[in-house]
């Protein structure tokens, strides 16, 4: 009898134990406003398009990893916005590098050449560049280029669940 029932457990895990993927788009309309679907945009309907494959694979999550999107935070002293992103970017557990271009005029030709201006606080994912800091620009990038979303793991700064948590759904 604790045979079948085992058995049976083995059988309900295997459709869970495979490769699950979906397509993810992200539309950019003319003004640079950012949007994530299911689905692509209709045809003609003036938005440029980005489509990838995500979901987890057997073993670990997306293949994609530092070396293939690193960060590079571009700031300087005292600038607010810098702090944002470099606080953010902490908080998701993201590795960067960080580079102040204050009076480091190598480093500053260096930020021209890869987001045409000299704008902080810079933030490249990978090639992609984003000229300021915007959380959800930011986050989007992040999470199409792999990096692991750290908002499901509600800590306080003590490392202990926050009180607001509530019932949790068993994870597979």
């Amino acid at each position: 009898m604790t045979q079948k029932i085992i058995l049976l457990l083995v059988l309900l895990a295997l459709p869970w134990s495979g490769a699950v993927a979906q397509k993810t788009y992200k539309w950019v309309d003319s003004q640079g406003n950012v949007s994530y679907h299911d689905r692509p945009p209709s045809i003609g309907s003036g938005y440029q398009v980005e489509e990838k494959n995500v979901g987890s694979k057997r073993g670990g999550g997306d293949v994609t990893d530092t070396q293939k999107a690193p960060v590079v935070l571009y700031v300087v002293p005292k600038c607010s916005s810098c702090e944002s992103a470099r606080n953010y970017l902490q908080k998701r557990n993201v590795p960067f590098a960080e580079k102040n271009v204050e009076s480091d005029v190598k480093l500053q030709e260096e930020l021209r050449a890869k987001s045409g201006g000299l704008s902080v606080p810079t933030i490249i994912v990978g090639t992609k560049v984003m000229n300021g800091y915007l959380e959800s620009l930011l986050a989007g990038e992040l999470d199409q280029a792999g990096y692991p979303n750290s908002d499901t793991d509600k800590t306080d700064k003590a490392g202990k669940p926050a009180d607001d948590e509530g019932f949790k759904a068993p994870t597979q």
